[in-house]
């Protein structure tokens, strides 16, 4: 292993740079053959849920996972780039040679599959608008943990004679970052979504009663445009001041005490502080990568030999892709059954809660039913087990033939 390392250290800047756009085409290739299957598929059945379910399995288990590999062997070949760097400055270029690489390959791959996915689905939104989608769901997702371990870096940097400090100093870095992050996340989100209050007033009203049947502070509600995406959902955010936003596609296409149905289950997310929950579980993945930071420093500082860079982005990365890949996704499914079960403690009928479901599965494209090994990778369960669910603990049974 260390003879590898040895030899992409020392590889010629031709050969390094040939590797890295092998590595870019690699995924172009993989994205035409994607959009090859589907397209099968859809002209073999017709159905634009097969296709999109095909096209799910890929991009998640196929595409994501080829990026990943992409982007860390990207960063060990580049790695040669910022050795020269402090380990602030190490951890500053690491990320903007993941951002550069992860725009590189996703920008192209939707150039590829852009087309035969709004032919599917009959979408109009614009490439701009999906790149700008891009851009913002990786920075808000590497951004945090960048932050947090050179924040720690520069604390280490400052002469705190007293240990205990530092040691208290070190720990809250963490939370604080989160925290800070939630709320700044929570002020730009509306404007990243381009949402405006709810319009309909008389569904406002009805919405609010949620809050008061649950007993908790109401949130402000509101809607955003989707039609152009046909994306059909809702969502909430917040701790202090939550708010809830509802896709006006979705709107537009259900009835109310379906919209009321799918509100209830965030009131749920909202009465079992599940957001503060998911925010702590983060904390501590956070702390995770800390504590596993600080164990190679440790090392470093008590043999005397330095971890090879390669190997400690390894160490670093695999326990943290792991741990939110199977960990917090198993939390996330539980969270969102008990939402579903909350929805109906606090009135809603579970006809009309699987109906309302089912409405979001229809707008989306969405498969009801996921192999069990496929749910388990999924933030959500499927909308056959969550129905099932609902069946089970209310009595009431729904024909999903008809």
């Amino acid at each position: 292993m260390e003879q590898l390392f040895v030899f992409i250290l020392n590889m010629p800047g031709w050969l390094r740079i040939t590797l890295l756009l092998l590595l870019i085409l690699m995924n172009y290739g993989a994205a035409f053959l994607v959009k090859r299957s589907i397209l099968i598929v859809y002209r073999r059945t017709g159905s634009a849920v097969e296709a999109m379910n095909k096209w799910r399995i890929y991009k998640q288990y196929f595409l994501t996972t080829l990026q990943f590999i992409t982007v860390i062997l990207s960063g060990f070949l580049g790695g040669v780039y910022f050795i020269p760097f402090e380990k602030t400055g190490r951890i500053i270029f690491m990320l903007l040679v993941l951002f550069f690489f992860f725009i590189i390959i996703n920008v192209g791959q939707l150039l590829i599959l852009d087309k035969t996915y709004k032919r599917i689905r009959g979408t109009t939104e614009s490439l701009s608008s999906q790149i700008r989608d891009i851009a913002f769901a990786f920075l808000f997702a590497l951004v945090p943990l960048g932050v947090v371990r050179t924040i720690s870096l520069f604390i280490r940097g400052i002469n705190i004679r007293s240990g205990v400090l530092r040691d208290i100093i070190a720990a809250a870095i963490p939370i604080i970052t989160a925290f800070l992050y939630i709320f700044i996340f929570q002020a730009l989100y509306r404007g990243l979504l381009k949402a405006v209050d709810l319009q309909d007033e008389r569904l406002r009203e009805l919405l609010n009663g949620l809050f008061d049947r649950a007993g908790i502070k109401k949130a402000k509600l509101y809607q955003w445009p989707t039609r152009q995406k046909k994306v059909a959902n809702a969502l909430v955010l917040g701790l202090a001041n939550p708010k809830v936003f509802i896709s006006d596609y979705y709107l537009e296409n259900a009835e109310p005490d379906e919209i009321e149905a799918i509100v209830a289950h965030e009131v749920g997310h909202l009465k079992q502080k599940h957001i503060l929950k998911r925010l702590l579980y983060i904390v501590a993945g956070m702390y995770g990568v800390l504590i596993i930071g600080n164990l190679m420093e440790w090392y470093e500082n008590y043999t005397g030999n330095e971890i090879n860079l390669y190997l400690g982005l390894a160490i670093l990365l695999i326990p943290f892709v792991l741990y939110f890949s199977v960990g917090f996704l198993q939390f996330c499914r539980y969270q969102e059954r008990k939402a579903d079960e909350f929805a109906l403690t606090i009135g809603i009928k579970p006809e009309v809660m699987i109906t309302a479901l089912l409405k979001v599965a229809r707008l989306n494209h969405m498969a009801l039913k996921q192999k069990k090994l496929d749910e388990k990778f999924q933030l959500h369960p499927s909308m056959a087990r969550r129905i099932g669910r609902i069946e089970k603990i209310s009595g009431y049974k729904y024909n999903l033939r008809s």
